[in-house]
């Protein structure tokens, strides 16, 4: 752990080893090919979507720095996009991180950091001045600091049954910007499963419903085949808690198809599957390639069962999301479980994890906020990341760098702005190896 009087080490910049586009082209490897161009598309629409995609690339630098030496559980991908609504258990509307693809364990600081950076980028994307996107890291880092201060000083069941559902989320921001997140909060509440069915199936010439092709996003596929998909179902439902189980018992499989989603995940393996009950009500599930977090792969941090808590378990990639989501999240989908080792097309295996697909889930529009929409939304996000923190037993020597006050929030704030300089040329790089032919591009909506 590095001294506090040395807290300015953090934030030096990255002495780089990879080069970025090296590193996307290497994670195109591992990806479907047909799907890459789409990856690419949906990188090259602004730096703040280029940064979304490149958490692997962040992580490589980061591994050049200083850092704390302090290691908790990471999401690995905290960035301003990485948190939304979702249901809980009692159908109640919730606010957290919701993205774990990269969960593991890391320096504490690599989260924030990945978080204050997005923030930055989204104010920059938002039309706001360099000097305000800094005021908007620095805040973001405030807020963070602070409540892991807080969070310090009380019991560790405390900070565990804490949550942020969307009466706290109301009592946080100011009045003046309720009725724009309501509607954000609105939307959200009328994504469900009932609601996936009319949007996505039509009735086939036997009444049965199915997925209708929409590529390149949604396509019926034989990556995991009617049959494989049997099979699966019986392993995912032995990962899942026993009420969870017991529950699936009155389902059955009726279509699956892959579905791209997301900016960084754009090219892996995604599925979603549709399920219906004797009487034909739906549940729709996700199926989600996990490949190794870009913690280990790129920021050579080693994950294991072990290091993680979990010593009485091998470490796969599907249960390393899940282990990840439910020790960071305030309340997590009861439907989460994971298969692993599964044949591929390409003749090697891939791991996934499955959690509900559109039950009450949505996002904030980042691109409608103005500079203070943007800031209330980052003290609620840089709030929950603390959270999330807050669960490891390292807490206290996460809070000795957080004493260091405002003097840490402007070191955070300076390495925000200098991040997303290099960010920004990164992304016009890309553009421009896009426009050389060096990478394939397909605009998709």
């Amino acid at each position: 752990m590095i001294p506090l009087s040395d807290i300015e080490a953090l934030t030096a910049p990255p002495e780089r080893e990879l080069d970025p586009l090296d590193i996307i082209i290497e994670q195109n490897g591992s990806r479907l090919t047909e799907l890459v161009p789409v990856r690419h598309g949906r990188m090259s629409e602004s730096p703040f979507t280029y940064y979304r995609g490149t958490a692997g690339a962040m992580a490589a630098d980061l591994a050049t720095t200083p850092n704390s030496g302090v290691m908790p559980m990471l999401c690995g991908d905290a960035h301003i996009g990485n948190f939304g609504y979702f249901a809980s258990p009692e159908r109640n509307l919730l606010f957290d991180l919701n993205d774990f693809d990269e969960a593991g364990r890391g320096p504490f600081e690599w989260d924030l950091k990945r978080l204050v950076a997005s923030v930055y980028l989204a104010a920059i994307d938002n039309g706001e001045s360099e000097s305000t996107a800094t005021v908007l890291a620095e805040k973001t880092s405030k807020y963070y600091r602070r409540t892991i201060l807080r969070m310090n000083e009380e019991p560790a069941l405390e900070r565990f049954y804490s949550r942020v559902n969307t009466d706290t989320f109301e009592e946080l921001i100011k009045e003046e910007y309720l009725p724009l997140f309501n509607k954000f909060e609105k939307k959200a509440r009328n994504r469900d499963s009932l609601h996936a069915l009319h949007k996505f199936t039509v009735t086939d010439e036997s009444g049965e419903p199915r997925i209708v092709d929409q590529p390149p996003l949604t396509m019926h596929v034989d990556e995991i085949t009617d049959e494989m998909m049997e099979k699966l179902w019986l392993e995912y439902k032995y990962s899942a808690s026993p009420d969870v189980r017991y529950l699936l018992r009155n389902f059955r499989i009726k279509d699956h198809v892959l579905r791209v989603v997301g900016v960084g995940s754009v090219g892996t393996r995604c599925f979603i599957v549709l399920l219906q009950d004797r009487l034909k009500n739906p549940l729709f599930l996700q199926i989600k390639e996990a490949q190794d977090t870009v913690l280990h792969t790129y920021g050579k941090i080693e994950q294991t069962s072990e290091s993680l808590g979990f010593p009485d378990r091998p470490m796969g990639n599907g249960f390393r999301v899940v282990a990840g989501q439910r020790v960071m999240q305030s309340q997590s989908d009861p439907f989460l479980g994971w298969f692993e080792g599964v044949p591929t097309r390409q003749g090697t295996t891939a791991d996934y994890y499955v959690r509900q697909f559109r039950d009450m889930k949505g996002s904030i529009n980042l691109a409608v906020l103005d500079r203070d929409g943007l800031k209330q939304t980052a003290k609620v996000c840089a709030s929950l990341l603390a959270r999330a923190h807050a669960q490891s037993r390292h807490i206290d020597d996460i809070a000795v760098f957080c004493e260091a006050g405002h003097d840490f929030d402007e070191h955070m704030g300076r390495w925000a702005h200098e991040y997303a300089q290099l960010c920004t040329a990164d992304y016009h790089k890309m553009i421009e190896a896009i426009k050389k032919g060096r990478l394939p591009v397909q605009y998709a909506l």
